[in-house]
């Protein structure tokens, strides 16, 4: 053979060589991809049985949550509730006291209430008689300062 040819298959050597230790390396490579991806796959599996589980657990840890946040809410509308309910019987109890004393609670009756009756039995009293400012909602309060109402209790009623 002429050295053309020697130098050829030399050389087709060579390349087959390094093909060849190329194809061994990229084979161990995939066989190590290969393990490290049945480990990676049994440690998913593994996490996927731990979180269904524990699935029942966490579940009912949020129900209970839930129900206790439902009734805390709940708690603090009745707590509001109760307040309230003890500030009308606050000023209810108030009311009797004073109308015991002849005063009248502005919760019972407002000033623009007391001015529409005023106007409402102005009609029922003698033509001769007025006030000496004119009954309307620009004079209220003057109309307070000059109008006595006497309150008083008999039994279970307040009367003006």
């Amino acid at each position: 053979m002429d050295r053309e040819q020697l130098d050829f298959l030399k050389l087709s050597g060579e390349q087959i060589s390094v093909v060849k230790t190329t194809l061994r390396s990229v084979n161990s490579t995939l066989r190590t991809v290969l393990e490290k991806e049945k480990k990676l796959s049994k440690g998913l599996e593994g996490m996927v049985k731990h979180v269904n589980e524990r699935d029942g657990e966490i579940k009912e840890m949020f129900t209970a949550l839930s129900l206790r946040l439902t009734i805390n809410e709940h708690a603090m509308q009745l707590n509001r509730a109760i307040e309230k309910c003890q500030r009308e019987y606050k000023v209810l109890i108030d009311a009797v006291i004073d109308s015991q004393k002849g005063v009248i609670q502005p919760q019972l009756i407002s000033a623009a209430q007391i001015l529409e009756q005023f106007n409402t039995c102005q009609a029922d009293l003698p033509s001769d008689l007025s006030l000496p400012i004119l009954a309307s909602a620009t004079y209220l309060n003057l109309l307070l300062r000059i109008v006595n109402i006497d309150v008083f209790l008999r039994g279970q009623f307040l009367y003006m």
